[in-house]
């Protein structure tokens, strides 16, 4: 049976590739992001809307334009996958202009996306997987305002799904992929050695074959376990990390 599906930040890495397995598949992908994406554009079942969502008292405006989404009345997968880290820094040298800019992206477009799914009585939902990081959990010196804004995420995930028992909060860290943020986190920081563990992240991923893996198959490995998920005893709106995960397989 086909699906419809929705993806934030469709454009690039996981969520382009998330799209792209979906719309092989047959099923309706309803995409949002910054930029637009040619490859995904070929396909007659995406569909795509232009969102800035570190503007978040906009989105919403968006959502109410995006013509495609007003046609559907389930979505049966929400992937809430956009995020970005700005730079690496003390938390203490990030300006609140540029912490604002993150949280705005990485907490507060999520926050604006389930509220507008949640209270809209016209679609109905099945399964949400929120894009998560063990940064959240474990602190790194340097991590700053990515590590604040998915440790808090982590949290309103959690407080969402006890609020609503009847839906499905699957709450996952990726690990390392190759992707704009693991450039940003080692791949190409020039103010690594100011920080001892991203310093080590950085020599793991040169030494240990396979530490980094392409967006493609961590997609693929995402989607693994969504599909067969009662395999893995995954909790609602607990953070689990992939790597954990596969390791149990």
């Amino acid at each position: 049976m086909k699906k419809n599906i929705f993806i934030s930040g469709v454009s690039k890495g996981i969520g382009r590739e998330l799209a792209l397995y979906h719309l092989k598949q047959g099923d309706s992908v309803y995409g949002i992001s910054r930029t637009h994406c040619d490859e995904l554009q070929e396909y007659a079942h995406f569909h795509y809307h232009s969102v800035d969502l570190s503007q978040s008292n906009n989105i919403i405006e968006h959502l109410e334009a995006f013509s495609a989404l007003k046609q559907i009345m389930k979505i049966d997968r929400l992937y809430l996958n956009a995020g970005l880290i700005h730079k690496i820094s003390r938390l203490d040298k990030l300006s609140v202009d540029d912490f604002n800019y993150v949280m705005s992206v990485n907490l507060f477009s999520y926050k604006v996306l389930l509220d507008f799914f949640l209270n809209n009585e016209k679609i109905s939902l099945e399964q949400i997987i929120i894009s998560s990081s063990i940064a959240g959990v474990r602190p790194r010196e340097g991590m700053s305002v990515y590590a604040v804004s998915k440790a808090a995420l982590n949290m309103m995930i959690k407080i969402y799904a006890l609020e609503n028992p009847h839906l499905f909060f699957a709450v996952i860290g990726l690990c390392l992929f190759d992707s704009t943020v693991s450039r940003v986190l080692a791949l190409d920081n020039r103010d690594i050695d100011q920080f001892l563990e991203l310093k080590k992240l950085t020599e793991r991923l040169s030494k240990i074959e396979g530490y980094i893996v392409s967006a493609q198959q961590r997609a693929q490995e995402l989607i693994y376990v969504l599909n067969n998920i009662d395999n893995f005893h995954i909790t609602s709106g607990d953070f689990f990390e992939i790597r954990d995960l596969l390791c149990d397989i």
